[in-house]
């Protein structure tokens, strides 16, 4: 998936719809802040305008409209998000803390930050948003990077036996701990820091067939090198579980038939499979069946391969 993501050159995860109505209906009051968040985004909201909306509130010393965008992006299309918002609000303690994270993100105070937050801050905002609120108002050069960490991360982790806790609510030093993991697999995998919490979402919302927070990509929109090297990618991964395996350039000269023929045995049922560098992937043997680029791509190269095979693992 890293290859795969590395090929196409985009954040894995794409803009959400934010139905800023709801919103608007729970919170009247900000009725300016919303309209003029609607026509900045036309009601959708990927991570970078999140953190730009979110700069934006807090250079005017908006504490609120900070923590609303960010609650609006990290609730999405879960109707829960206004009323839970509107309660973390009018605790008393609300803007104090968030005062007080501010104040530690900006002297690399992670730890303090966190705990200012979920030990001392608003009741319900918990390790998942509280992480939110660490990650959009920190700056680049914030040491350890707080990085998200939600239900989703704690499953992925938890199915990768790299769990730093049992439940998704974490203690200060589990936080930490989080950090000092990602930190690791961002070395490991030649990612950064960022890169490595958005691919381990985006692979939690794979494994439990959830494909809501992934970037849809047109392949044909793609240059054609990187077209090419996805063909050979799923080629070479198709080819990985086929017994006398064997992956060819497609001489073809071109055209829709462009792209890489593998050939190979599986369990001794005789497999052709040709990656084209247009629209589609063909089965050719046992029988032919075709595969649009598109959906292979939102269901990602290693799980089409598996489904293609009837592969578990």
């Amino acid at each position: 998936m890293i290859e795969e993501q590395r090929i196409i050159g985009l954040s894995p995860q794409g803009s959400e719809f934010a139905n800023f109505e709801k919103w608007l209906q729970e919170f009247p009051e900000y009725d300016q802040t919303i309209m003029r968040w609607v026509q900045q985004t036309l009601n959708f909201l990927d991570r970078s305008k999140v953190r730009e909306l979110a700069k934006e509130a807090l250079v005017r010393n908006r504490l609120d409209e900070a923590f609303l965008i960010v609650m609006v992006w990290g609730y999405s299309g879960d109707a829960r998000g206004p009323a839970r918002a509107r309660r973390i609000i009018e605790e008393p303690n609300f803007e104090q803390s968030l005062q007080t994270c501010i104040e530690h993100l900006k002297k690399s105070r992670v730890l303090e930050a966190y705990v200012s937050l979920v030990i001392s801050g608003p009741k319900n905002l918990s390790t998942s948003f509280a992480t939110k609120m660490l990650y959009f108002f920190c700056d680049d050069n914030c040491r350890p990077f707080p990085l998200i960490y939600d239900r989703r991360i704690f499953q992925i982790l938890s199915k990768l036996e790299l769990a730093v806790s049992k439940t998704p609510v974490l203690t200060g030093k589990q936080y930490l701990d989080y950090l000092a993991l990602t930190a690791s697999l961002a070395q490991k995998h030649r990612l950064s820091l960022e890169q490595v919490e958005e691919h381990l979402f985006i692979f939690s919302g794979l494994v439990a067939g959830n494909y809501s927070w992934k970037r849809p990509i047109d392949f044909e929109t793609l240059q054609m090198e990187s077209r090419d090297k996805l063909a050979l990618l799923m080629s070479e991964t198709f080819a990985s579980f086929l017994d006398n395996s064997e992956v060819l350039r497609n001489g073809n000269g071109g055209g829709q038939y462009g792209g890489y023929v593998v050939t190979g045995k599986f369990h001794g049922v005789d497999y052709e499979l040709h990656t084209t560098t247009r629209q589609n992937v063909n089965i050719v043997k046992p029988e032919f069946t075709r595969y649009q680029w598109n959906l292979i791509l939102l269901r990602g190269i290693p799980q089409t391969v598996r489904d293609l095979l009837s592969v578990d693992t």
